[in-house]
């Protein structure tokens, strides 16, 4: 049974506000660490950690309270000059941090948490009498070690550090708290990784969880926050829609009665279009509601930097940007994974070391850029590095050793290709295998989660500079703007996204170069590639339109019988079965079923550097002869 009985609600408020006061008292960590001198700073994370101790006091949360007092103590004395902030007390204050993000989770099963680990409450007790003892943790990197994960978590929950603090305490007379016992053998590297998280996005606090539930449940956020003004407009649009079915019920009677003049349907017209209207102003409005700003995801992601790049001896700056762009609520969450596995690797691999960045003539503090900016009815992440780059050679020579390539396949690779091979499953620069990298999973993970959500991902370097990684995603999972084509009297949806123009096809404009069917377009040849073909269905006749169509990296054009119009569609997943080509499937105005197409899927499996040859935009029976 909870021991929340009748605080529910309030315990939910509590969570959410507190989980976002917490992770931007963590940020604002990361940056005091930048600039400890800054007062202001001290005095924002000081208000954040008394209003969650505030909260906790209200829900009788004990022992809460008591870690929160004493780090709440810790701030004080900082931002009274009493005590300076080093790597040290840093380090201390995040474990601490760590140990209230835990016993969030413990009141969102309607628990009380547990006390703190008596030797992190030991280690803020002898911070506060300036009596810290000193770790020195090995980094990776010292004496050509590759780094260990033991060391990885140590700096990021401070277990080395409590260890180490617990005998110093002891020895300065400090009280310390007996019992404390840690191991990290036999924990995966996720399982480091989402220690430096403090939780997942997908494991945050607010969504009611039935009493009795275990630890090893977790629940993704049901709940989301809403601006009352989007509130108020789908209020407004509700009533005037109920005004509009009122008139259309009215105009209903007159007509059933025998009213047919043109008064009367010329008020039917109206009502209908006025109708048409506000429905679609309505899915707007609420769609809307499902928007939030990718800056709640975001700002996690500093403190991790910063403890990974602590660990492995690097000096790593993650700045944010476009932190105000919004994204689909669900999206958010699916997105919390892949971006730690490309932030890992920007601070793991793309990110020299300071001998190295000293040596090239580069700032010793590098930087990595997570970035958000919307791009029609796209969303764009860019993870950026100005670390060493990749080579394009040395990928290909790595995926030929590996046996994921052939010679043949090597030689016909562009750069950006060569780029896309790190993308594969059991691809790896690194010839040891490190505790946080180099067992070539993850990048693998990524593409397949990103690719999940209707999404593409691009990858740009220059050796020496740096790499980039760009995400591309639908603004909302929920709906995606259509164009809907024809082949053989079938309809199928496309992407609207990917649309640029539509074309007629005269069969002579159709030439083959290098055994490829292709078009010229405004001066530009551009590969075709039939609907019929990619589907492996048989062409009964040529192609009368062409869609001329754009991924990330390829133009090329898509040949169909006919096209029936845009529509908006909201998508229907194939979970327990998805056809190779298909994305999803949606409903249209007339009633209709329609496959949403997966067109990227369609051209990997056909070969799109290959093409078509000519023959195939020839009817069946003209291709036997």
């Amino acid at each position: 049974m909870s021991n929340f009985h009748g605080m529910e609600d309030l315990l939910q408020d509590f969570l959410v506000e507190a989980g976002d006061l917490l992770s931007g008292v963590d940020n604002k960590l990361v940056d005091l660490e930048q600039s400890p001198s800054d007062h202001k700073l001290l005095n924002e994370i000081f208000r954040g950690f008394h209003t969650i101790k505030g909260g906790a006091g209200f829900l009788n949360a004990t022992e809460l309270v008591t870690l929160c007092h004493l780090t709440e103590n810790l701030f004080d004395r900082l931002r009274n000059n009493e005590l300076s902030v080093d790597g040290e007390i840093m380090d201390v204050i995040l474990a601490a941090t760590g140990a209230v993000r835990t016993m969030f989770d413990t009141l969102a099963r309607g628990l009380q948490p547990d006390p703190a680990d008596p030797a992190l409450l030991a280690r803020l007790k002898a911070a506060l009498t300036g009596k810290l003892a000193v770790a020195t943790p090995q980094v990776a990197g010292a004496n050509g070690d590759e780094p260990n994960w033991n060391v990885l978590f140590d700096a990021v929950a401070g277990t080395r550090g409590l260890a180490a603090a617990a005998a110093g305490v002891a020895a300065a007379g400090i009280p310390a708290e007996p019992g404390f016992t840690h191991s990290v053998k036999g924990e995966t590297p996720e399982q480091i990784i989402h220690a430096a998280i403090g939780r997942r996005a997908a494991d945050k606090p607010g969504a009611a969880v039935p009493a009795g539930r275990r630890d090893t449940e977790k629940t993704r956020d049901s709940s989301i926050r809403v601006d009352t003004a989007r509130l108020d407009q789908v209020l407004n649009l509700s009533g005037e829609i109920g005004l509009t079915k009122n008139r259309l019920n009215a105009l209903r009677s007159d007509i059933m009665n025998g009213r047919s003049d043109t008064e009367t349907l010329h008020a039917l017209d109206q009502a209908v279009s006025q109708l048409d209207l506000l429905v679609s102003d309505m899915q707007n409005a609420v769609m809307k509601t499902r928007m939030q700003p990718v800056g709640r995801l975001f700002q996690k992601y500093p403190r991790i930097a910063r403890d990974l790049a602590r660990s492995l001896g690097k000096d790593v700056e993650l700045a944010l940007v476009g932190e105000e762009t919004e994204i689909d609520k669900t999206m958010i969450e699916d997105l919390s994974d892949p971006i730690i596995h490309l932030i890992r690797n920007a601070v793991d691999h793309g990110v020299e070391s300071t001998e190295e960045r000293r040596a090239s003539g580069k700032p010793e503090k590098s930087q990595v850029r997570l970035e958000a900016r919307q791009e029609g009815d796209h969303i764009v992440i860019l993870i950026a590095d100005d670390g060493r780059g990749m080579n394009a050679e040395h990928l290909r020579a790595k995926a030929i050793e590996k046996g994921l390539i052939t010679d043949e396949e090597a030689n016909t690779m562009d750069e950006s290709q060569s780029f896309n091979l790190i993308l594969l499953p059991g691809f790896s620069t690194k010839d040891v295998a490190s505790d946080v990298s180099g067992r070539g999973v993850g990048m693998d993970v990524v593409k397949t989660n990103i690719q999940k959500l209707n999404g593409s991902i691009d990858i740009k370097s220059i050796q020496g500079k740096g790499s980039t990684f760009v995400l591309s995603l639908p603004l909302t999972l929920a709906i995606l703007p259509v164009l809907v084509v024809e082949l053989a009297r079938q309809p199928f949806a496309v992407p609207l996204s990917m649309v640029r123009e539509i074309m007629p096809i005269q069969p002579e404009a159709i030439q083959e170069v290098g055994g490829c069917a292709t078009m010229v377009v405004r001066g530009e040849v551009m590969p075709m590639y039939p609907l019929s073909y990619l589907l492996g269905w048989p062409s009964e006749h040529p192609p009368g339109y062409g869609v001329l169509m754009q991924t990330a990296a390829h133009s090329f054009i898509l040949a169909i019988d006919g096209f029936m119009g845009r529509e908006d569609a909201v998508i229907k997943s194939l979970d327990d079965f998805r056809p190779k080509g298909v994305a999803g499937v949606t409903n249209l105005s007339n009633g209709k079923i329609v496959l949403i197409l997966d067109m990227k899927e369609l051209l990997v499996m056909i070969g799109e550097a290959r093409g078509v040859p000519r023959s195939v935009f020839m009817p069946a029976e003209d291709q036997a002869a």
